[in-house]
């Protein structure tokens, strides 16, 4: 049993000669140092034979754990899916701190603002889930905030102001869940990238 958070079953092919069972069991946690505590966390489990998969889901409910059934071939796909939750999530976070940073914010401010916001995002999707979490000025279709914030990070860094918009685009499947309508927004985006390249 290895557990690798990107690599499958295949990482042990070797020993398959050998009539050795082989299985996965990550646990989806960012390590970042300590002992953690893995009560309540989600391990991937993938396992060829019946029996060794049962063992392996008796010992995630021994830990406290919650298993998921990865199918064959899928972990490539399984672990992207959570480096995008939990390292980007760190690389967002990094970019909103430098963003308030630049308005001379000190650094210990701008991070206790954004590890309260961060808190009451997870809050929010543990206790409604999907789409009704998500709030801010997607979620009221606010074009005008939208643009102000568009033009605000054009100014800064057209980078960021790049990611922002494609940030909002992969936001376009939970807003319509909502009710909430994107053409507009799309359109909005689409005038706002051609002001950009004229201006650059």
């Amino acid at each position: 049993v290895q557990c690798s958070g990107a690599l499958g079953v295949g990482l042990l092919a070797p020993l398959a000669a050998s009539l050795i069972q082989m299985a996965i069991m990550p646990p989806a946690y960012p390590f970042a140092g300590g002992v953690p505590d893995v009560r309540g966390v989600a391990f991937a489990v993938e396992a060829e034979d019946d029996d060794l998969r049962a063992v392996l889901l008796a010992l995630v409910d021994a830990l406290g754990g919650t298993p998921l059934i990865i199918p064959p071939g899928g972990k490539a796909q399984y672990h992207a899916a959570l480096t995008i939750a939990s390292n980007y999530a760190v690389t967002l976070y990094s970019l909103a701190e430098r963003l308030l940073v630049a308005l001379d914010i000190p650094a210990a401010g701008a991070d206790q603002a954004l590890n309260g916001l961060l808190a009451g995002t997870v809050g929010n999707l543990r206790a409604q889930g999907l789409p009704d979490a998500l709030t801010g000025p997607l979620a009221r279709a606010d074009l005008g905030t939208l643009r102000l914030h568009l033009r605000a990070l054009e100014s800064v860094d057209p980078e960021i102001a790049a990611l922002y918009a494609d940030l909002a685009r992969q936001t376009y499947p939970l807003l319509r869940a909502r009710g909430v309508g994107t053409d507009a927004i799309e359109q909005l985006l689409k005038e706002e990238e051609t002001h950009a390249f004229d201006r650059a």
